[in-house]
């Protein structure tokens, strides 16, 4: 009888343990809540853009001259957006054929706290 109840004791934690790692009952815990906040908050703080493919002899002023902003801004406050899209292009030229994004707008403001 010793041996049966033990079996059963094992098999329904077993049981327990698998729905766990498979279903999940650890979802309805707030363990990341402010990873989730803050990865949000990052995700509404990007500026409005298009992506477009360079050619070659293109230029960052040529091609902010052809895809003007959507509301004013200064020419280093669109640059600082544009590096802040294209962090890979802050020490280097651009290149024919490359797929760059240019910002058209700053960033919406959220209620995201800093």
């Amino acid at each position: 009888m010793r041996a049966f109840l033990l079996t059963a004791i094992i098999v329904i934690i077993a049981f327990v343990i698998k729905v766990d790692l498979t279903e999940g009952s650890l979802q309805f815990t707030n363990f990341y809540t402010e990873k989730t906040k803050q990865l949000q908050c990052e995700q509404q703080q990007e500026p409005d853009y298009i992506s477009i493919q360079t050619m070659q002899d293109d230029t960052i002023h040529s091609l902010f001259a052809l895809h003007p902003a959507k509301e004013p801004m200064t020419f280093p406050e669109r640059l600082q957006l544009f590096y802040k899209l294209n962090p890979h292009l802050q020490l280097q030229a651009l290149t024919a054929g490359e797929n760059i994004k240019l910002p058209l707008s700053f960033p919406q403001q959220n209620q995201c706290e800093n």
